[in-house]
């Protein structure tokens, strides 16, 4: 997605933009994702002053693993996207995005947005993503999934350690 901002600063407009970008090499080095479709970015680059503010919607259908009970489950992501970049000289862009800066530099009459439109995606990818929120997980002895299964009492435990204290409250109150 290459937006000229020469044209763009002199058009003194908004300029919509609209991609799809396929994703599927990005998202093959992520465990438990993987894209059931590309990525559709959807959005408007307006100049302001010495800035460019792009602004948008990033939509992507994605295939997941629940890190609780490890079915698979397609959930769509939607990413509200929103970046001001600013054309600066080459020595500056050299440099890169400065913490402290609330812009990102580039130099140059052209500007991709892609790099950044996927790197957006990948920071909002969840950490654990799960299949609902009330999700049982799998038993952790028989490795059976718990979803959909009435709740059975579990034995009690006791650690073969720590056996002769199983009486211990009960003998001081005799």
């Amino acid at each position: 997605m290459l937006l000229n901002v020469q044209e763009l600063k002199a058009a003194k407009a908004k300029l919509a933009l609209r991609e799809t970008i396929d994703v599927a090499d990005l998202l093959s080095q992520v465990p438990g994702v993987r894209p059931a479709g590309p990525l559709e970015a959807d959005v408007t680059a307006e100049p302001s002053g010495e800035f460019v503010n792009v602004a948008g919607q990033l939509d992507c259908n994605l295939e997941w693993t629940c890190v609780r009970c490890l079915t698979k489950f397609e959930e769509p992501l939607h990413i509200p996207y929103s970046e001001s970049f600013k054309q600066v000289s080459q020595e500056v862009a050299d440099l890169g995005e400065q913490d402290d800066e609330d812009f990102v530099p580039f130099h140059g009459d052209r500007l991709e947005l892609r790099p950044y439109l996927t790197d957006e995606l990948l920071l909002n990818l969840p950490l654990s993503p799960t299949c609902s929120d009330d999700c049982k997980g799998l038993d952790p002895e028989t490795g059976e999934d718990l979803n959909g299964k009435p709740e059975r009492p579990r034995p009690i435990k006791i650690d073969p350690r720590l056996e002769a204290l199983k009486g211990w409250f009960d003998s001081e109150r005799s």
